[in-house]
């Protein structure tokens, strides 16, 4: 997995290679720029010659001056529109833009609107235009020709490739002023950034690619982070083993409850969800009139037959009792809302000793008595949407969203519960502090019982062995990868409860590693 950092700690990393690993800034610059050369080349048409780059003075315009050195020696036809006066360059930045204009390379200074105009001709006709204008450590708003030229940079509509972070973009904060540049790559040196990873910032970072520019790596280990993004390696690494001499007994068993009346379809999605990702078994606690009709339509799902009516007082002795030596308990797929439900809720969550998930009606039925989640001492996982989350805490979902890591971490903290914040990069926190991004996952997944099979399929994680944590974090990210294999190869509208967990099986097939001939040969007798 790849670490996500706040601007001060890149800095932080910034400062040790320099001073306490020896390695020069202007190593750091130059490999930043070999890399944007390279990346350049790779998402480029090989017929894209003329580039041009947006230079600041700082050391991200430094990158850019890189860039250009690498770019001219190599026959292409690359300016720098610097939006300083030449002077006003220090350090790395100014050696760069001295080595740059030695060997001919053009400068073009724009110092305000009126210049940047004179050569507008040009640079709409440039085949790439590249954002080298503001790095990690800008914060506040964009003024002046900052912003006029990363309007000018959206308003032309070349492609666009930033270095480091669009221009903009605060790397803590992400989009918190209106006036950044959207890039269609970011290619980001070190480690990736904070602010960049949640929407809206990362429809401006666009692809994020991610380059080690001579970093030591036991600085890169050795350093502090806000959290993890998950990739493919781990997820093969953390996908529970599937043992030669396993029984059903082996894969645990997934308890789901939830399913009231005109909403049973919840319930059954989340039970063969479990079974899908691999649990042994599944049992469905499901009103009397529709325990049977489950049965016939999900024929691998058991169902648990509960009262009439799922408020029923008695429901929760029953569930309580059936849940005592299953391996983990889903409440809240489809159950709906009420007081009577909130008791049952109450009293499920107060109860229960196995780990238990908490996902929707069964979210808005505990928020009143929240509180019964600092009390657990069974492992808790709750998967709030924004609308969710803003009920459990008092916010607004606006709010939510503006600050979804924090948000994500604080509530686990306080009620010792691992958070799944469902939405566009969804953030996984643990009480120890411990948080995922995802990286997976598309919009289409904006469809009736996408979530309650991302519930069961956690539950079925667990039931299997894994910790709470990593079953929680490795379901979003194969939710998210059979919802991005589904929509790659088909259109992205169709895109439904069903049809994902049909797209489950090719989605665990990217992560997991067949055996390589030499295995499979020593194999055989």
């Amino acid at each position: 997995m790849i670490k996500i950092v706040s601007a001060g700690q890149m800095r932080e990393i910034d400062r040790a290679a320099i001073e306490e690993y020896g390695v020069p800034e202007l190593i750091l610059m130059e490999n930043a720029g070999i890399q944007a050369m390279l990346r350049l080349e790779q998402i480029a048409s090989p017929r894209a010659r003329r580039i041009g780059i947006f230079c600041g003075k700082g050391n991200n315009g430094g990158d850019g001056f890189v860039l250009a050195r690498q770019l001219h020696v190599r026959g292409y036809d690359p300016a720098v529109y610097l939006l300083s006066a030449r002077g006003s360059l220090k350090g790395s930045a100014q050696i760069n833009m001295e080595a740059y204009a030695a060997m001919g390379g053009r400068i073009l200074e724009c110092l305000n609107e009126t210049d940047l105009l004179k050569h507008e001709s040009a640079i709409r006709h440039a085949d790439v235009l590249v954002d080298a204008i503001l790095g990690t450590g800008f914060s506040g708003e964009t003024k002046g020709i900052y912003k006029t030229a990363i309007e000018a940079i959206n308003g032309w509509k070349r492609y666009c490739l930033a270095l480091d972070i669009p221009s903009g973009l605060d790397a803590d904060r992400g989009a918190s002023q209106p006036h950044y540049v959207h890039a269609d790559a970011t290619i980001t040196f070190g480690l990736p950034k904070v602010g960049m990873m949640s929407y809206p910032s990362a429809a401006a970072v666009g692809a994020l690619h991610i380059a080690n520019i001579n970093f030591p790596q036991k600085l890169l280990n050795d350093s502090p982070f806000e959290a993890w993004l998950p990739d493919d390696d781990w997820a093969c690494a953390t996908l529970p083993p599937r043992p030669e001499h396993a029984h059903k007994g082996t894969y645990g068993h997934a308890f789901i409850v939830g399913g009231n009346e005109g909403m049973e379809g919840a319930a059954t999605l989340a039970a063969l969800a479990a079974l899908k990702i691999g649990a042994g078994l599944s049992t469905a606690a499901a009103r009397l009139p529709f325990s049977r009709q489950l049965e016939l339509g999900a024929l691998e799902v058991m169902s648990l037959p509960l009262a009439e009516r799922l408020d029923d007082a008695v429901n929760a002795e029953a569930i309580l009792a059936f849940a005592k030596d299953k391996s983990v308990l889903l409440l809240g797929p489809g159950m709906g809302r009420g007081a009577g439900l909130e008791a049952l809720a109450a009293q499920v969550v107060g109860g229960c000793i196995t780990p238990l998930i908490i996902d929707a009606d069964g979210l808005n039925n505990i928020a009143p008595k929240k509180e019964l989640l600092k009390k657990r001492i069974a492992p808790t996982i709750i998967t709030p949407h924004p609308g969710e989350m803003a009920r459990l805490t008092g916010r607004t979902a606006e709010a939510v969203n503006a600050d979804r890591l924090n948000c994500a971490k604080s509530f686990a903290r306080e009620f010792n519960c691992i958070t799944v914040l469902k939405g566009a990069r969804t953030v996984i926190a643990a009480p120890d502090g411990t948080a995922f991004i995802n990286p997976t996952g598309n919009q289409n997944l904006a469809s009736g019982g996408t979530g309650d099979i991302l519930g069961g399929m956690i539950a079925g994680l667990i039931a299997q062995g894994l910790t709470p944590l990593n079953a929680a974090a490795l379901g979003v990210y194969l939710h998210g990868l059979a919802a991005d294999k589904y929509t790659a190869e088909n259109d992205p509208y169709s895109l439904t409860a069903s049809s994902l967990l049909a797209a489950l099986p090719t989605a665990i097939g990217r992560v997991v590693r067949p055996p390589l001939p030499s295995d499979i040969d020593s194999a055989r007798p």
